[in-house]
């Protein structure tokens, strides 16, 4: 009895420490690294959770955007922060899914390293032409393409984006050759789509929508699984039968090894946020996002969902013929 009696207070010394840190977390501000630009569709939405989370948690939340080789230093910097709490990273599955595999020498793990906490939603895109191209619909460009290949220039950033995916899979699915632009990043392909030095582009929907409503672009197919609401007109590529099956989704992640209560905690506020019909609106959907599932789950159904997504992106891969660089 007296072996059962020490065992039990060596297992309640051993746990204390962490559970009088739950108790009292955060004691002092968290560090959010966003891989991604500021003001844009990746930064928006959890700058302003950021804000509401300071205010339940009674401490500040610090964005750091922690840029370079498509997310892969910001993912680092997390990945390699004391596993206390107090860094967490809000990321793309460009960074936690694409460079996992398409990236050959990825200085950290995007299974090993990282605990999951919850999704946010999922952004789509939108094919569009600049206004002066004188085609309404993604089936007369395809035809044009097709009539004079390599004449029609595409705009696309890297390799390791839906973008690029889409442009391939285009090509793949249509055997429309267009002219390939390829730019450093998706802000610099925007510009020379709303330039005109490009014909085509595709962008994530809340930052198209704005060059929508100037007329400066006309949007030919949106990448969802239904018409989205804020172009109603617009078909999906499935309805074109040309479907990329993958889209880009967000959420939030902390260094493995991070204190399960405070990855609780997180995902139950961010949840509720995401969840909230005028906070999502505002700062969620205005961006292109949906709220769809397993956006505001729990942190295990956000970890299945990533080990499916991964295991549809190799099969596009392998589909698409790309290869890691």
């Amino acid at each position: 009895m007296m072996k059962d009696i020490l065992r039990a207070a060596l297992l309640a010394a051993c746990l204390a420490p962490l559970a009088a840190q739950s108790q009292v977390w955060p004691a002092k501000p968290v560090r959010v690294i966003i891989p991604h630009p500021a003001g844009g569709p990746a930064d928006v939405p959890p700058r302003a959770m950021a804000q509401v989370l300071a205010q339940t948690l009674g401490q500040p939340l610090i964005i750091e955007n922690r840029l370079g080789a498509d997310g892969i230093i910001g993912a680092e910097a997390c990945a390699r922060a004391a596993p206390d709490g107090y860094t967490l990273c809000y990321m793309s599955n460009g960074v936690t899914v694409v460079n996992a595999i398409l990236v050959s020498k990825m200085p950290v793990d995007m299974v090993r390293d990282f605990v999951p906490i919850v999704h946010t939603g999922t952004l789509h895109s939108v094919v569009m032409v600049n206004a002066s191209v004188p085609v309404t619909s993604m089936q007369e460009l395809i035809a044009a393409a097709k009539a004079k290949p390599e004449t029609i220039p595409y705009g696309t950033y890297g390799q390791i984006n839906l973008a690029y995916f889409v442009y391939q899979w285009l090509k793949m699915k249509t055997g429309a050759h267009f002219l390939q632009v390829p730019y450093k990043g998706a802000t610099q392909a925007l510009q020379a789509l709303l330039a005109g030095e490009v014909h085509v582009a595709g962008y994530a929907l809340g930052t198209a929508l704005r060059h929508v409503r100037s007329g400066k672009v006309r949007p030919l197919a949106v990448n969802s699984e239904k018409r989205l609401a804020a172009l109603p007109d617009v078909p999906t590529l499935r309805e074109l039968g040309i479907e990329v099956d993958y889209r880009s989704f967000f959420g939030f992640y902390a260094p493995a090894g991070a204190p399960d209560p405070v990855v609780r905690r997180v995902n139950s506020e961010v949840a509720k946020l995401v969840k909230d019909p005028q906070f999502a609106a505002k700062y969620i959907v205005t961006q292109g996002f949906e709220i769809d599932a397993p956006a505001g789950r729990s942190p295990e159904q956000f970890a299945q969902f990533l080990r499916s997504e991964r295991a549809e992106f190799q099969k596009l891969v392998k589909t698409i013929g790309l290869k890691p660089q």
